[in-house]
């Protein structure tokens, strides 16, 4: 079709589209449990577009549906881990985090972890 370059570019702004979104699931780590019907509806929609792409065999739609449908699946996955297990982890005291606010509290901390763990 003389008309695929259009496709092209679509997918590309549809797929830069999911960019600050799965940013955002990453860096915050605090999913919403009302936005996963949505995920769950926009995964099905890209799974008949796909198979619909597929079964035409229409290169531009398979390369347009492909990656979003893997895209779909990832933001669909960060979802439920944040909004589900995260969540649950980081009430019970589970979670670790990485950085410190200050060098401070990390040396107490740690040797605070230390005196427990050698009974002092």
């Amino acid at each position: 079709m003389d008309a695929d370059y259009l496709m092209y570019v679509a997918s590309f702004l549809y797929l830069t589209c999911y960019i600050p979104e799965l940013y955002a699931n990453y860096v915050n780590k605090n999913a919403n449990v009302y936005n996963l019907p949505e995920k769950i509806f926009m995964l099905v929609a890209t799974g008949c577009g796909f198979s619909y792409a597929i079964l035409n065999e229409n290169i531009a739609l398979i390369v347009n549906y492909g990656p979003m449908l893997l895209l779909d699946m990832t933001a669909l996955g960060m979802r439920v881990y944040y909004a589900y297990f995260y969540v649950g982890e980081e009430e019970r005291g589970h979670i670790e985090f990485l950085s410190c606010p200050s060098s401070e509290s990390c040396s107490s901390s740690s040797s605070e972890e230390e005196n427990f763990e050698s009974g002092i």
